[in-house]
């Protein structure tokens, strides 16, 4: 399911993120002083459609709840929509009753008159008859202070019109619970998808001057179930397989699988998960591993059997068919371990349309791109030209992964190109640019049309995912409050195309979660270890490489390498049932061992001393960034801590913001705990095998300083020698300067003609 709406603000919102991940507090508009008042109070209900794309970025999650609840309504969403960053509650999909398929997301519809669609991807062949839903009000309306003279119970009145093809099937009262509930005939499917609009119009909606304040009411639709006819037809072909209304996709590889065979399994998810909305169920297990398999069925769910050839061929083959015990249907290719991996990583290819049969041979895709540091708008997902128009605010949304550069980035630089309606001098207009809700450039819109802004965005800015906003404010400047909006039309256009972003490679984000998926560069090393039983090893990969690859726009490509090669490499991957050693080699910042951990007030508790934990860590280590999943036992036992495994691996994908949810740099999952926990590794106490690996330093440390102290004494005795012969040479040579003196003396005055001398006295 997707949700769309023509409200500006509403369409071009973020989804939900991690609230640490980016700045809360953004300028939402600026204007002049004297049009200040006007613009907060006047917001005004007439704005009018943004077709700007709206790919969602967790680093922008928390700008309004509105934005998060609307964009969180994207389970079954086509590709085209696919959100980045996002990953629904898998939990909360209960199977459905026969002859139903529930879809189990809340849209808010908000109080502007403006329309919201809501799009259901319906399975084909099924012919729906009718569709039921919650109604229910979120906020309530509110009178205007300082505006119009509306009452409260004028505000609040209205109607909430639901249409189907723009044919209104229902009209309800917004204003108290009641239920959703349109016939639907086989013409209401186009394209295999059924498309819904809801439209909330309150009283003072209807007033057409252009100052009037809207209402800030809004009603939340949930728990939508649609009943139909017929059977869900099969896919005929292996372009087929992967339909939009697919819920649960699960991937199976034999039991004690190979590297290959392992590799095979992670390219698969990789590409699923690069192919397919982010609210699609999917999981890798072992063929004796039941209890790891993503919940499938036969309208909305396929299974993808991967085995190794027996009769020596060497590229991979495809064959469908149905699985005998669940009817699901089923796409089994065939080959050796190399082929079967490429084959896997091909279905994540634009190009899969070209298997247009059941049955291929040679399917496949190798290598990946490197994207350039410099990409247009349209690279990101937007429209080829982003329309922002009328009174009020409305802007758009454009998610700026650091991943789709290649590479992390250091600093950006935004280019935009457009061009602006000529703006009357009764009109304030001002288009503001906003990176992850800091403002980076404003500009007065007058009557000089063209738009052409560079925008440095500083490393400070940077997060893992971004957005970029471009927002047009416009109000009148007399306010005077009189006549329809449309009698003055305020249009802003950026050519995406011509607009872009252009990036610096470096790095300006600490170690942790939030350096991947953009450190990996496009290739994910996974390494498994014996820290954990295979069946739970292949499973925890699969759900950390569907997460990570969910917020990279790059396909990633996966290989399998031993532990010794992977812990002797300088590249950043993925490390799977570490073991203590594995830990201590790679100096993780929590050493799989017994650790205790402080909190702010310097509290010590011991954490793994008397029970079990599984730990996912995100670290630097040697220049490279390393993702490791490992456990510790007291009992030193794998099958204690396999299930924890698991669990951690899969909250990676299962928390309501997908890997965007992860926060620091550990996630800690422990015996009867619902949820992991995030901790930093700063308030861990530092383990013996941490303060281990200093100790060679220390006795260096001591020896250099030993010798130094020595080589200061020594200094000093040789010194305080050559003080002493100084002196006495010095001595020496002043006495042998004085006994000369008076040699000198003695000669003189015993020269004849001297005063003192015996001729000199006879003579006197």
């Amino acid at each position: 399911m997707s949700v769309f709406s023509n409200s500006p603000r509403r369409t071009a919102a973020p989804s939900p993120g991690d609230s640490e991940r980016a700045p809360r507090r953004g300028l939402r508009f600026a204007s002049l002083t004297g049009a200040a008042l006007l613009l907060a109070l006047a917001p005004l209900a007439a704005a009018t459609s943004a077709s700007a794309a709206t790919t969602a970025s967790a680093a922008t999650a928390a700008t309004t709840a509105t934005a998060a609840a609307t964009t969180a309504a994207t389970t079954g969403a086509s590709d085209s929509v696919r959100t980045l960053g996002g990953a629904p509650d898998f939990s909360g999909i209960a199977a459905d009753a026969p002859g139903t398929l529930s879809f189990p997301t809340t849209t808010t519809v908000p109080a502007d008159g403006s329309a919201v669609f809501v799009n259901l991807n319906v399975p084909a062949g099924l012919t729906p008859t009718s569709i039921t839903g919650t109604i229910t009000p979120v906020t309530p309306a509110t009178p205007a202070s300082g505006g119009s003279s509306t009452s409260s119970a004028a505000a609040t009145a209205g109607s909430l019109i639901a249409t189907v093809n723009g044919v209104t099937l229902q009209t309800l009262d917004p204003t108290v619970p009641g239920t959703l509930t349109l016939p639907l005939t086989a013409s209401d499917v186009v394209d295999d998808v059924l498309t819904i609009g809801l439209t909330y119009t309150t009283a003072s909606a209807l007033d057409s001057a252009v100052c009037t304040v809207p209402s800030s009411a809004s009603v939340s639709l949930a728990d939508l179930v649609l009943s139909y006819g017929g059977d869900a037809t099969p896919p005929a072909t292996v372009a087929d397989f992967l339909s939009p209304s697919l819920t649960a996709v699960a991937v199976e590889i034999p039991d004690a699988p190979s590297g290959g065979l392992e590799q095979a399994g992670l390219a698969t998810v990789a590409a699923l998960a690069h192919a397919l909305p982010s609210s699609v169920d999917i999981t890798l297990s072992t063929a004796g591993d039941a209890g790891s398999r993503a919940a499938v069925t036969p309208s909305r769910g396929r299974i993808i059997v991967l085995q190794a050839a027996t009769d020596g061929s060497n590229a991979a083959t495809t064959a469908l068919s149905t699985d005998g015990a669940t009817d699901v249907p089923t796409l089994t290719i065939t080959g050796p371990d190399a082929a079967l991996a490429e084959a896997g990583a091909a279905l994540g290819s634009a190009y899969l349309a070209l298997a247009n049969s059941a049955d291929t041979t040679g399917l496949s895709q190798t290598g990946s791109a490197t994207p350039a540091l410099t990409q247009n708008l349209q690279y990101f997902g937007s429209p080829s030209q982003i329309s922002l128009s009328g009174y009020g605010q409305s802007s758009s949304f454009t998610n700026v992964p650091q991943a789709s550069f290649g590479g992390p980035i250091s600093s950006a630089s935004v280019h935009l190109v457009g061009m602006h309606s000529d703006i009357p001098d009764s009109v304030i207009a001002t288009a503001n640019v906003y990176w992850n809700n800091f403002l980076i450039g404003s500009q007065v819109l007058g009557h000089d049309t063209p738009i052409d802004m560079t925008l440095p965005v500083d490393g400070t800015l940077l997060t893992s995912a971004n957005g970029l906003s471009i927002q047009l404010s416009a109000v009148p400047v007399t306010g005077n409050c009189s006549g329809p909006a449309s009698l003055i039309p305020i249009q802003l256009f950026v050519d995406a195309k011509a607009s872009t972003v252009a990036a610096v490679r470096g790095q300006t984000i600490d170690p942790g979660f939030e350096r991947f998926p953009q450190v990996l560069g496009g290739v994910l090393p996974v390494a498994f270890d014996t820290g954990a039983s295979t069946d739970a090893a292949v499973s925890s990969a699969g759900s950390i490489v569907a997460s990570v690859q969910r917020n990279s726009s790059i396909q990633l490509a996966v290989t399998v390498v031993t532990p010794g090669d992977f812990i002797g490499s300088s590249q950043s991957g993925l490390f799977v049932g570490a073991t203590s050693d594995d830990s201590n080699a790679l100096q993780s910042p929590l050493r799989l061992d017994g650790f205790k951990a402080i909190d702010s007030n310097a509290v010590s508790f011991g954490v793994g001393t008397t029970e079990p934990y599984a730990a996912l860590q995100a670290f630097q280590t040697g220049g490279r960034n390393v993702l490791m999943l490992g456990g510790w036992s007291p009992s030193a036992a794998t099958a204690d801590v396999d299930a924890l495994q698991v669990q951690a691996a899969s909250y990676t994908t299962s928390n309501p913001n997908g890997w965007f949810g992860l926060s620091g740099d550990i996630l800690v999952a422990q015996p009867n705990q619902a949820d992991p926990v995030l901790i930093s590794s700063n308030a861990i106490v530092p383990q013996t095998a941490v303060t281990d690996d200093y100790r060679g330093y220390a006795v260096w440390i001591a020896v250099v300083a030993i010798v130094l102290i020595l080589a200061g004494v020594i200094g000093e005795i040789v010194r305080r020698r050559r003080r002493s012969k100084l002196k006495k040479y010095v001595d020496a040579q002043l006495v042998a300067e004085g006994a000369a003196t008076d040699q000198a003396d003695h000669a003189d005055r015993a020269a004849p003609g001297a005063p003192d001398s015996p001729a000199s006295t006879d003579q006197k």
